[in-house]
């Protein structure tokens, strides 16, 4: 428990304080005299409380100011660091998703050479058979179903310790006037539940559904 100064003031109204209860059960109210008593006692009770408030109030003021100030303190403090936590995890973030669109312009690139080096062997084969007399063959060869080429992704980045992310599902608004009704103002909660909830396969007419990286840092 935290030790706080206390006024000399303070601390003689706090002791009389102590006392009163035992004082009030010591009366019994069985008669006018008695009764007298007792209010002449819960009017000394309720100036008592006045007293307590004028000791203890401006010590109260000034710890709540002092609290006030560390906090302000402390915010000060951390707003670099919270700063640069913003800016750095922007930085792996936007790696992340460079990464991850160079990934995906090689796996488009490297199938797209994949169907051409198909389509012409299957040319070939098919020439090659018409040119045996095959001619049923050749068309089977030539309607046989494309099967897409295994494409090998590019390695991650470094994996960094005491760092982690996670996709999440967000949207922008492209046209208001295209929100259903049950969206409007746009319901930027509403639109938000559904995205989070399907994703990619959220689909609300005049809202565009993004994938957003957002970073997680642990302590080292």
């Amino acid at each position: 428990m935290i030790e706080i100064a206390l006024t000399q003031e303070a601390k003689d109204v706090a002791a009389l304080a102590m006392t009163v209860p035992e004082r009030a059960r010591a009366i019994e109210i069985r008669d006018n005299e008695s009764y007298m008593r007792a209010g002449e006692m819960l009017t000394a009770v309720k100036g008592l409380l006045k007293e307590i408030d004028a000791a203890f109030d401006p010590i109260c003021k000034r710890a709540h100011d002092a609290h006030k100030e560390a906090l302000n303190q402390k915010k000060r403090a951390a707003e670099p660091l919270l700063e640069a936590e913003r800016i750095l995890k922007k930085g792996i973030a936007d790696y992340q998703a460079e990464l991850e669109r160079r990934r995906m312009e090689e796996e488009a690139r490297l199938r797209e050479e994949a169907r051409k080096r198909e389509e012409e062997a299957r040319l070939a084969a098919a020439i090659a058979a018409e040119k045996e007399g095959e001619k049923e063959l050749a068309e089977e060869i030539l309607n046989e179903p494309v099967i897409p080429a295994v494409v090998v992704s590019a390695p991650p980045p470094p994996k960094l310790a005491g760092v982690s992310s996670r996709k999440v599902w967000k949207f922008r608004i492209t046209d208001a006037a295209l929100v259903p009704r049950q969206y409007m103002i746009p319901d930027t909660a509403a639109i938000g539940r559904v995205v989070a909830a399907l994703g990619r396969r959220a689909s609300i007419p005049g809202v565009e559904v993004y994938e957003e990286t957002v970073i997680a840092a642990r302590r080292a």
